[in-house]
């Protein structure tokens, strides 16, 4: 794999000798700086220096403001999770730009950029969770108590990687060593195996990390942000009591619930948010995300559009419409965009984070799950803590199919430009096929129709030149 080549110890060292000032704001953790300049072997027998090459990983979610992974140019993947998500689903679409519309019509090629954005960085970050873990395990100098927090840390970054990855590509190589030449020459693992990995990886990662945040506020993983992977995992794997009993221990912790306001749902103080990764934490700029800087209009002119497919399946006194979206008049056509994240300008006072897992997602996994185990009540509950928060009344769904297709509709109205999670859902649930090309064909005409093998991005083509193991997604 070409990029896990190039990505050395030496990347964890520079972040150590020039950018670790990033994570001083005493937001990730209560520690002094560590020391600028170390070699490799001396990396994993300091604390400062070995907390510092794990929060390497965070920084992902804060150079130039919102990646959870290195930026390219303008962009990042957290940025790219939820606008081709929202793309390649039937939720939103940038206006006025032909060079995006390969992906939301998913007419992709093997060379399309988002493939080669969305792929190769989650692998730096398994590259550098994979030297973390062993530098870590390997060392004789520091505590246990950190050493199993810091390696907790390493396993749930690696598994949400690969989780990302397997959702958009399927088969996807599975790295778990520092071992650069064979990690070149991986062929495919099936998904299967890949989600193995990614449950061992947060079953160990659970017993590790502390209960409370090791850091001043959500930013680092903590037990409950284990448990909303594994509960969400356990959810995809059809394992459908553990996904209630993993989603059940954060619902039923204390520490979290629905925001009663729905514009605080966003914010950095959010009592909804499980997990955050700050935003913009670079000279003068806290609390701006790339999503409000990149989507919100300037002017009159529409930037990122929702479709009327999801504007209009909202039901009257949804307050999700009048809170989360925002509406423009361009052209004499009314034009609405989503409005989660609400600033737009740069600034030293902004008070928005990257939610990346919130309570709601829990009560529909849990919703889902009891209803898969015939707990129609207990589903229905966990259905109607949303949809009440949202000013709606209880659902009128009383069979488990009934539940089924309310939980895929309150999902969109509620998560719609979040983290893939319309994409990821109606592949999951085996509805993709059934969904889009009825959207789809409302959108685009006949020239563009939905196929059943673009619900995976094809690997970019660069890969595969340097992998001759690596083979392409059928039909692209």
């Amino acid at each position: 794999m070409r990029l896990l080549i190039k990505t050395k110890l030496f990347s964890i060292l520079l972040v150590l000798a020039s950018g670790i000032s990033l994570f001083s704001c005493k937001k990730y953790v209560d520690a002094g700086a560590p020391v600028n300049l170390l070699t490799p072997d001396k990396v994993f027998s300091d604390s400062t220096a070995t907390l510092g090459a794990v929060l390497a990983l965070y920084s992902y979610g804060n150079i130039n403001g919102t990646s959870l992974y290195p930026t390219v140019g303008s962009t990042s993947l957290i940025y790219d999770l939820c606008m081709y998500g929202a793309m390649s689903a039937d939720e939103a679409y940038l206006y006025n730009n032909s060079y995006y519309d390969p992906y939301r019509t998913n007419t992709l090629s093997a060379g399309a950029n988002p493939g080669n954005v969305i792929y190769p960085f989650p692998y730096q970050a398994v590259n550098m969770a994979d030297k973390d873990i062993e530098g870590i395990s390997g060392s004789s100098t520091l505590s246990t108590p950190l050493k199993n927090q810091l390696i907790g840390e390493c396993e749930f970054w690696r598994a949400y990687a690969y989780f990302n990855l397997v959702n958009y590509f399927g088969d996807v190589p599975l790295v778990t060593t520092t071992n650069v030449a064979a990690n070149a020459a991986l062929p495919r693992t099936p998904a299967a195996d890949v989600y193995k990995q990614i449950i061992a990886d947060l079953s160990d990662a659970k017993a590790k990390v502390s209960v409370a945040y090791p850091s001043a506020e959500k930013a680092r993983v903590n037990q409950a942000t284990v448990y909303a992977l594994l509960a969400r995992v356990y959810l995809y794997q059809q394992k459908w009591d553990s996904a209630e009993y993993y989603a059940t221990q954060v619902i039923g912790s204390g520490n979290y619930s629905l925001e009663p306001d729905l514009n605080n749902v966003f914010i950095k103080t959010s009592k909804e948010t499980i997990w955050q990764t700050i935003s913009h934490v670079s000279a003068g700029i806290s609390g701006v995300t790339k999503m409000g800087v990149s989507w919100l209009p300037a002017g009159t002119v529409p930037v990122f559009v929702l479709y009327d497919t999801l504007t209009k399946t909202f039901e009257t006194g949804d307050q999700r419409l009048a809170n989360w979206t925002k509406s423009l008049t361009y052209n004499g056509s009314t034009f609405y965009y989503p409005y989660k994240y609400k600033i737009r300008v740069n600034t030293a006072s902004g008070n928005e984070y990257n939610v990346m897992f919130r309570l709601a997602e829990q009560y529909f996994i849990r919703s889902e799950a009891r209803a898969m185990q015939n707990n129609l009540s207990g589903a229905q509950d966990d259905l109607n803590m949303v949809r009440n928060r949202a000013g709606l009344a209880n659902t009128t769904a009383a069979t488990q199919a009934d539940l089924l297709l309310a939980l895929e509709h309150e999902r969109w109205v509620e998560l719609f430009t979040e983290m893939s999670d319309r994409w990821y859902n109606l592949k999951r649930t085996g509805r993709i096929n059934a969904v889009l090309p009825l959207t789809k064909a409302t959108l685009f005409t006949a020239q563009n129709p939905w196929q059943p093998f673009q619900a995976l991005y094809p690997i970019p083509l660069s890969e595969i030149s340097a992998n001759p193991r690596l083979t392409q997604n059928p039909n692209y």
